[in-house]
């Protein structure tokens, strides 16, 4: 598994656009895909002029029209809620990628860090290049092998390995968890649990870290 950070720039994004006009902190916490191209997106927004919940949703509206957004304070200056939307390039080029958004802030002129999970040095590549084709800037910052005292087992990350070459991460799934169980030569019930146990010391590795 390969824990990646990269800068990218990518017109028309409701969270660089807002970032840059606006005096905001963007940070998307967790991003999902939804029926079709669309996503939704956890995000904690801070601001520093006083900047009212009823305010945010407008201006997020105004930069991503016919969005759907829930907000709600905590505390001064600080929002958390989320943003659903019917595109959602982050969503679509992280999911075909094969990778993972593990968070993602804003940090001035339009500009993006996603910190990402990847598989493999391949599936990462593959997200460097989608991003790359859509005529968006991207500089991968920083690349890094997972290497904690909770890292996978072998047997875990060869079963994650084979569920991602055989497409069981892919949307729509190509393969769904009976098939990959047999074709694993193991239980249905063992592997739920063994790709459950193997995602959450992926993401426990780094939201443990997160203040």
């Amino acid at each position: 598994m390969r824990a990646a950070t990269m800068v990218v720039r990518i017109p028309g994004n409701w969270i660089g656009d807002l970032a840059t006009s606006c005096d905001l902190s963007i940070r998307v916490i967790k991003c999902v895909p939804r029926e079709g191209s669309g996503g939704q997106s956890l995000v904690q927004i801070d601001t520093v002029d006083g900047t009212t919940g009823t305010d945010l949703v407008e201006k997020i509206r105004s930069a991503e029209p016919k969005c759907r957004v829930q907000l709600t304070s905590a505390g001064p200056g600080r929002f958390i809620g989320t943003v659903e939307t019917n595109t959602c390039v982050v969503c679509r080029l992280v999911a075909e990628s094969g990778c993972f958004l593990d968070s993602a802030m804003s940090i001035g002129d339009g500009t993006i860090m996603w910190n990402i999970l990847a598989p493999n040095a391949a599936a990462l590549r593959l997200l460097h290049d989608k991003v790359t084709k859509l005529g968006c800037s991207v500089d991968l910052k920083k690349v890094s092998l997972l290497r904690t005292s909770s890292e996978l087992t072998r047997a875990q990350e060869r079963v994650l390995q084979i569920a991602y070459e055989l497409g069981y991460f892919d949307i729509p799934k190509k393969i769904d968890l009976a098939k990959l169980a047999k074709r694993l030569e193991i239980s249905k019930a063992t592997l739920d649990i063994m790709l459950r146990r193997a995602q959450r010391k992926v993401i426990a590795n780094h939201v443990g870290g997160l203040p």
